[in-house]
């Protein structure tokens, strides 16, 4: 069987030249490559081109006993053999998958009754194993039926856990479940963000960005929630199962804290507009406190060298030749409040520009 072209691999002239090239095999019967090259007053590499496309859709056939002459063939008879087969693997396929959830459930009950129940791992099971990390994420994600509240730096930092969530989450947002995903605006520059907050978008999701994220966290229906393990290694991959609600309702309170003030990010759209001055307010306000650089980037959910470019970039705007003098000269500017205005947090902070 003929392979069909992968869309988008031929010019779109060479499928509308392909439809002309059948149009005309079907008015004139059997005809060979040359007369319709000659018919068609083109080349012969773009018959051929045109013959690939209709050949690999079934669509003509060199005619029995003919000397090389070309026949059309009826759509339906391409259907039935090009799409059936391909119908029956996709059914084969499913009769599999379920096959494989109806096993799962059966080990899902023995995981549960054996781990989740064992001493000293009832309201929290720090594990950093991926199989189970997977299988708890599974069985929160399935038994979610209102809400799911995400907190995570940018994709290209992301975690283990949570690339494992992503499909899970996209599953649960097609049963109705409400999804909101907080991002720091930094995720903004980000293109594998980006193509993440389409897909939740595109599904349902709300997503927004703030301007600091504190950590990362993933809370099912506010009883149950995932979050780094205590004392793992940076970039580790150890998690905290958390199954005490009232852990798991405080930590989506939180959620509901730094949600509101969110800036909303549609569609994946690229850029920091919008949130501009609201990151460099931010940035400079928090190097102002002396805190390190390294808590500052992880604060901000950037590497440590992205957030250095960050603030390169603000020195080169206010044209400061210190870290000092870009402080000072964002506070006279009006970008930031002066060190200790605000005593109710850096949340109005940001002037409009």
């Amino acid at each position: 069987m003929s392979s069909i072209p992968a869309p988008g691999s031929l010019p779109a002239s060479v499928d509308t030249f392909a439809v002309q090239v059948y149009d005309y095999l079907l008015a004139q019967g059997g005809v060979t490559r040359a007369a319709m090259g000659r018919a068609l007053n083109t080349r012969t590499q773009d018959v051929e081109e045109a013959l690939d496309v209709l050949r690999g859709l079934q669509l003509v056939k060199e005619e029995e006993g003919g000397d090389g002459e070309l026949v059309a063939v009826d759509p339906e008879a391409a259907r039935i053999e090009l799409l059936v087969p391909l119908e029956l693997a996709l059914h084969d396929h499913r009769r599999r998958l379920a096959g494989v959830k109806g096993r799962l459930q059966s080990f899902m009950k023995a995981f549960e009754a054996g781990h989740r129940n064992r001493p000293h791992g009832g309201t929290v099971v720090v594990t950093d194993d991926a199989d189970e990390i997977a299988l708890r994420l599974l069985d929160a994600a399935q038994r979610c039926t209102r809400e799911i509240l995400l907190m995570q730096p940018c994709v290209a930092q992301e975690h283990t856990e949570l690339r494992q969530a992503h499909p899970l989450i996209l599953e649960a947002l097609q049963r109705g479940v409400r999804v909101r995903v907080l991002y720091p605006h930094t995720a903004r520059g980000d293109a594998g963000t980006r193509s993440r907050v389409r897909d939740l978008v595109d599904a349902g999701g709300a997503v927004r960005t703030s301007r600091e994220v504190h950590g990362r966290s993933l809370v099912f229906d506010r009883t149950v929630a995932f979050v780094p393990a205590e004392g793992t290694a940076e970039g580790g991959t150890g998690v905290a199962a958390v199954y005490e609600p009232t852990v798991a309702a405080f930590l989506g309170g939180l959620h509901d804290q730094w949600w509101e003030p969110a800036f909303p990010l549609e569609g994946g759209a690229a850029g920091y507009a919008g949130v501009r001055d609201d990151l460099r307010a931010t940035i400079l306000e928090l190097l102002a406190s002396g805190i390190k650089d390294e808590v500052i980037a992880r604060r901000i959910g950037v590497s440590e060298r992205s957030f250095r470019r960050h603030v390169a970039s603000i020195m080169q705007d206010l044209a400061a030749s210190s870290r000092f003098q870009a402080g000072v000269m964002a506070t006279r500017t009006g970008l930031v409040d002066p060190v200790g205005s605000d005593a109710q947090g850096r949340g109005r902070a940001v002037k409009s520009a």
